[in-house]
């Protein structure tokens, strides 16, 4: 922050709004305050003065920029260090503190507040339970005593990053179960509101999900899976079935799209976690909910990591590839659809660094 010297004590933001042109107005959007202003030339004006140090004499509409928070009198609150770039600090100051009004209700006055607002909304929820268009393919009954063999501890234990693969295929019964228990309908109803007369709208899974609205959608890139043809596949989660997207996948395409990380070489079978915001911003339309989604992501990698491990699978997960490309990879066509998170297993030597850069790293030792 700068104080201003002249006879004019104000400081001004540095960080904490952004400017945006839409629809013919110029708006100043506060993030740290969660408010928006549509500025007059005037005032825009005298905002840039302020910023710049070349105020000059006092105007009346420093007053209402004060009252707009854009200036002060008091210094701003720093933000503190901050290692990554602006855009991620505005997000996180911009979804930060939204709803401090909450934390002064009675218990009486949260529960009426809450059940007015879902029933404000209850009357046009999105499409839960998505469809692909495609050839349906029937998976196995889930094979549960596969999940026999290790007990829970030993699973927490064994659960760990591999990167590196030994090109063999896994049978469909693991597939199956594996899909069925990390991401499909694994307690088949929803008890606790169906016995109570309450109206369901969300899922039911082995992991949490905000308002159980489960964002995620999963797409399965067989690669070695006996009983199954290589190719791209929608998980349906309600009905346990894979729709075939494509049926062409190479191994190689699916490296390049992972932005060259060959620990991809030599898995069974990789998927592609989405997350379908319409969802999240249905419910919760402050862009709060977007941290929720992508929690949401993150509870259901780790319920298909552990799943994994307990068929005496090995995983590797990374979030690093390129997001137009995989879109067009799995062939999705809403923008409010995006991938998030790709999770492989299959059978590995259990290498969290793998051959390749040991051997690099023994010729530079």
């Amino acid at each position: 922050m700068r104080h201003l010297e002249g006879g004019l004590n104000f400081n001004v933001y540095q960080s904490v709004f952004i400017f945006l042109v839409k629809d013919g107005q110029f708006i100043v959007w506060d993030y740290l305050h969660h408010k928006q202003f549509s500025l007059e030339p005037e005032h825009a004006d005298r905002l840039r003065l302020w910023s710049s140090g070349n105020v000059g004499q006092p105007s009346p509409l420093d007053n209402e920029l004060e009252d707009a928070h854009l200036i002060a009198k008091e210094p701003f609150e720093e933000v503190g260090e901050w290692g990554w770039d602006e855009l991620s600090k505005i997000y996180h100051i911009g979804t930060k503190n939204i709803s401090d009004n909450l934390m002064t209700l009675s218990k009486e006055d949260w529960i009426e507040n809450y059940l007015t607002y879902c029933q404000s909304i209850s009357s046009q929820p999105p499409t839960f339970h998505i469809k692909k268009e495609g050839n349906t393919v029937s998976l196995p009954q889930p094979n549960l005593s596969l999940l026999d063999k290790n007990k829970f501890l030993e699973v927490m234990r064994e659960r760990k990053t591999c990167r590196s693969f030994k090109g063999e295929a896994i049978s469909f019964d693991q597939l199956s179960t594996l899909l069925y228990v990390s991401l499909g309908p694994i307690h088949e109803k929803w008890s606790d509101l169906e016995d109570n007369g309450l109206q369901i709208l969300g899922r039911r899974k082995s992991f949490p999900s905000a308002g159980g609205l489960h964002p995620e959608e999963a797409y399965i890139i067989a690669l070695r899976v006996d009983g199954l043809i290589p190719g791209i596949y929608h998980y349906d989660s309600v009905e346990h079935h894979l729709t075939l997207v494509e049926a062409d996948v190479k191994e190689e395409d699916l490296v390049k799209l992972l932005y060259g990380q060959y620990f991809a070489e030599g898995l069974s079978f990789g998927i592609f976690l989405t997350a379908r915001f319409e969802k999240g911003w249905w419910k919760y339309p402050h862009s709060r909910g977007y941290r929720v989604v992508l929690l949401d992501i993150g509870h259901a990698s780790q319920s298909i990591l552990l799943t994994a491990t307990a068929l005496g699978l090995e995983t590797w997960l990374t979030g690093a590839f390129g997001d137009t490309q995989t879109e067009k990879f799995l062939n999705l066509t809403s923008s409010t659809e995006q991938p998030i998170l790709f999770i492989g297993g299959g059978y590995g030597d259990k290498g969290t660094v793998d051959p390749y850069i040991l051997g690099e790293l023994r010729k530079n030792n």
